[in-house]
């Protein structure tokens, strides 16, 4: 049995660390991007990248499913099970004039790129109160205080639902626009976005303007999924609640480039990956039920989010960011270890 995993990601060195032998793992690049902390270049300058060395070292350019075979620029390698796990994309297809007119945070360079305008502008409105928003609001008011320059700036939130943080319990919610709102940020709350125009953004609720706009509005799969022809749904590729693809049944989805109902997260994605690959290699057809174990955010060093659907801040909460963390690093340096 060989199995092929397409993206070395969350998903991708999960499934790999489950299965070292009967996988393969195959990424355009060596690094690993440790997403969760792309806030953390945004506010301090850290590298928020790490070594991982896939078994093959090469970019995939199509898919023959007929023939079972990823095609690469290095050759053409045979599977018996895929499992593609090629991240997210920000989407902005949703929104008129997006594409042209906003930041978005998806690669290690996208956040020395937000850091080096954040720097020089004196203004910015974010999209989105969803973790991602409200994580760099937070980190640009960090990089901005040790400027000593906050209360000369302009920071605003835009959310289009009543509260941030919707998936949290709602006393995380009002604490982290409590805190936010003390650090100098204007929220806008059940505000949706209409248009997005050079530096104006129209919504429902009047127009705002910045030096830039940043989008966290919500993800999608990546633009490859587009080529190779699989079903998508909201721009994820499709997949049964197994994690198996519903347009061919040796492919499996993992992470969040599918189309579950579970939040894409780095813990959520990983236990995917795990899952798709254990159906795949035994022949099984169990359904995909992640357990929610923590989400935490971090506000300008503040803390808080929600563990086994209790909340939690401070100390405990920086705690739990902290292994989480941990446990990624254990898998990466043990997917060098593994990798051929």
């Amino acid at each position: 049995m060989r199995v092929v995993i397409i993206g070395g990601g969350f998903a991708g060195i999960a499934a790999k660390c489950k299965y070292p032998k009967e996988s393969i793992l195959i990424d355009k690049s060596d690094r690993f991007l440790l997403t969760p902390k792309l806030i953390d270049t945004i506010a301090y300058g850290e590298n928020s990248t790490y070594y991982r060395k896939p078994d093959v070292l090469a970019e995939v350019v199509n898919v023959n499913f007929r023939e079972k075979k990823v095609i690469t620029d290095m050759g053409d390698i045979s599977y018996d099970k895929l499992i593609i796990a090629l991240g997210y994309s920000q989407d902005l297809s949703k929104i008129k004039g997006a594409k042209d007119h906003v930041m978005k945070l998806e690669t290690f360079n996208d956040a020395l790129k937000i850091r080096e305008e954040i720097v020089k502008a004196k203004s910015l409105i974010a999209i989105g109160g969803g973790d991602l928003g409200v994580e760099v609001i937070g980190s640009t008011v960090e990089l901005l205080s040790r400027f000593k320059r906050m209360k000369k700036e302009r920071i605003m939130l835009i959310n289009r639902g009543h509260r941030i943080l919707p998936h949290m319990p709602e006393q995380i919610s009002l604490r982290a626009e409590r805190i936010l709102s003390q650090l100098g940020v204007e929220l806008v709350l059940n505000a949706s976005v209409e248009e997005i125009r050079g530096k104006t953004v129209i919504t429902d609720k009047g127009e705002f303007s910045a030096d830039h706009v940043f989008y966290a509005g919500g993800i999608k799969g990546s633009d490859f999924l587009e080529k190779l022809k699989l079903s998508l749904k909201n721009g994820k590729m499709e997949v049964n609640e197994d994690l198996s693809s519903v347009d061919y049944k040796d492919v499996y989805g993992a992470g969040a480039c599918a189309s579950t109902f579970y939040p894409s997260n780095a813990d959520v994605s990983m236990q995917s990956g795990i899952h798709a690959i254990t159906n795949a290699i035994e022949g099984r057809d169990d359904k995909f039920k992640p357990r929610a174990l923590a989400d935490v955010v971090d506000i300008d060093s503040n803390f808080m989010g929600v563990f086994l659907g209790s909340p939690i801040v401070g100390f405990p909460a920086k705690l739990l960011k902290t292994i989480a963390f941990v446990n990624v690093y254990y898998k990466i340096n043990r997917v060098n270890l593994l990798t051929r």
